[in-house]
């Protein structure tokens, strides 16, 4: 898979549940409702369970795994399927071993220096977190000496905020409990999520086409 593959619908969906079976019917609502790039983070100590149903019943969505800390967790994420990987800091070894088994990862960083050290490695998309409060202006400054990467914000992501996000440079953004509101989920249902879905789509394509 392609980097410009993974950035082209602008938005990437974190779940973040503790219950399979909500994880799946969550994230299943939500790829029905259009989100097509899914992360599933290995907070859920089944997570590789979810992105195999996910990647067996929704095959045209691109879903990965997030909260990728350790090898086992990697490599479990490999083994599930996942067609790209997320980490929420700069693990050089894991962004080597994701290189090597050719799959994007993208590495968290938040520095200049983490940006710099990410991209001698060959990290072709960076994940800036957390993003708030540091806010676009910040994602602005952090582009003016790496004009050419391309960055993902997370944290704190939400439909108010994601074009001023787009128009400060990132190539796309990344929405967990903005989309995939656990307590909400609990009590309503997983199909809560296909309303909040399509109002974050509806934001980020105001962005895109302007």
């Amino acid at each position: 898979m392609s980097a410009d593959r993974l950035l082209q619908s602008r938005l990437i969906g974190i779940v973040r549940l503790d219950h399979l079976e909500l994880a799946v019917a969550a994230a299943t609502s939500a790829i029905d409702a259009g989100l097509e790039v899914i992360e599933v983070t290995f907070t859920l100590p089944t997570a590789g369970k979810a992105i195999e149903r996910l990647r067996a019943s929704r095959p045209n969505a691109l879903i990965g795994a997030g909260t990728v800390r350790q090898r086992k967790e990697l490599d479990a994420a490999l083994a599930a399927g996942a067609e790209f990987l997320v980490a929420p800091g700069l693990n050089l070894e894991l962004l080597e071993a994701a290189r090597k088994a050719g799959v994007i990862m993208l590495p968290g960083v938040f520095t200049a220096s983490e940006v710099d050290l990410a991209l001698q490695h060959d990290a072709e998309i960076l994940k800036l977190f957390p993003a708030e409060p540091a806010g676009p202006a910040y994602l602005a400054a952090l582009l003016q000496p790496f004009p050419a990467a391309r960055i993902v914000p997370t944290g704190g992501i939400a439909p108010d905020n994601a074009a001023a996000y787009l128009k400060a440079g990132a190539a796309a953004v990344a929405m967990g409990s903005s989309i995939f509101p656990s307590g909400r989920i609990m009590v309503d249902g997983p199909e809560v999520v296909a309303t909040l879905v399509q109002r974050a789509l509806a934001a980020i394509r105001s962005e895109v086409s302007r």
